[in-house]
């Protein structure tokens, strides 16, 4: 495993898009975002082709990959955010020079279609990579980035021990306020109470965390960049377009096809977005459907993905699962 350095107060953050154009299309969520990385103490550098438009992607594959290599490449950029996910970040992986990355190891970060991304450098460098806020749909936030997504964010980049115990946050919400209309401007986003996590099932475990959205995932199935599950914790969550539970059913089916779930040592599954009560339930079952030949402890409804608040989750780091004192622990530092 390589970790990173840690961010310092006065490093740059490189900001790239390599999927959808969305910084070029909302300019005042890019300014947003950048007004608060600075605000944090940090530098942005923004990549050369980041804020283009190309269709539904931001530009060429070769030119996304290209602002990433020259992140990773300048001694000066100590951290990669991106933009934004989308759904085309796969393009990209036939292209990554992945000994530039090993030889230059950095924090990489975003959550979304960058599961791409977080999963295939990490498989293939060893580098921890970063499930975690994206520049425009969580620093642009109004009137500020929530405390929550902050705090954990900056204890996984900023701090060189490990994360430790994480904790539910006390609300969250999926309300989405018209980007185009610069509703998000105008007030906070509307807030729901949590009851806190859903503990599925019991037991103790400790492994490597691996995972992101589920939908995304999917890119990287037959490919080399698919990861080795064996003794790992997964982690998944599904995305705005909320993937019904019946979806959700049939990639379980094709991971225990796969001999993934086997070999696992715990699950943890994100809160999903924009689905009804009556579907969050059936997904809980569907999970524990899926997983009932299997022992290992499972917690859902947790702070990650596309509802917000968010932690960011390590990619590599060691966690553990204590489901009967109902604790979720990160043991590993996820930076040095």
């Amino acid at each position: 495993m390589i970790r990173p350095p840690r961010l310092r107060p006065g490093d740059t953050v490189g900001l790239v898009s390599p999927s959808w154009g969305g910084a070029g299309a909302f300019p005042h969520r890019l300014e947003r975002g950048v007004q608060y990385l600075q605000a944090l103490g940090f530098k942005v550098r923004i990549g050369r082709h980041a804020l283009n438009q190309r269709g539904f992607v931001s530009d060429t594959p070769q030119h996304r990959v290209d602002d990433i290599h020259r992140m990773f490449g300048d001694a000066a950029v100590k951290a990669i955010v991106a933009a934004i996910g989308g759904d085309h970040s796969c393009h990209l992986l036939p292209l990554l020079d992945l000994r530039l990355i090993r030889e230059n190891p950095k924090v990489f970060m975003g959550f979304s279609d960058i599961t791409v991304l977080n999963v295939a450098i990490w498989k293939e460098t060893g580098l921890v990579t970063f499930n975690g806020p994206a520049l425009l749909t969580d620093f642009a936030e109004y009137p500020r980035m929530f405390e929550y997504t902050e705090r954990y964010m900056l204890k996984a980049l900023c701090e060189a021990r490990p994360l430790g115990v994480i904790e539910p946050s006390t609300w969250w919400t999926e309300e989405f306020l018209d980007w185009g209309a610069k509703e998000d401007l105008k007030r906070p986003r509307a807030r729901q109470d949590s009851t806190g996590w859903t503990w599925l099932r019991g037991g103790v475990a400790e492994g490597r965390l691996i995972g992101g959205c589920l939908e995304s995932l999917e890119h990287l199935r037959g490919t080399r960049f698919w990861p080795d599950w064996q003794d790992a914790i997964m982690f998944f969550e599904t995305s705005e377009e909320a993937p019904p539970p019946e979806r959700v059913d049939a990639l379980l089916m094709d991971y225990e096809n796969m001999g993934v779930l086997q070999g696992l040592k715990g699950l943890l599954v994100g809160r999903p977005m924009r689905y009804t009560e009556e579907q969050q339930q059936q997904l809980r079952e569907v999970v524990l459907e899926r997983t009932r030949a299997y022992p290992f402890p499972i917690v859902a409804d947790m702070d990650f993905g596309h509802t917000a608040p968010q932690f960011t989750v390590p990619i590599g780091c060691c966690a553990r699962i204590d489901a009967e004192n109902r604790r979720f622990e990160i043991l590993d530092a996820a930076v040095e």
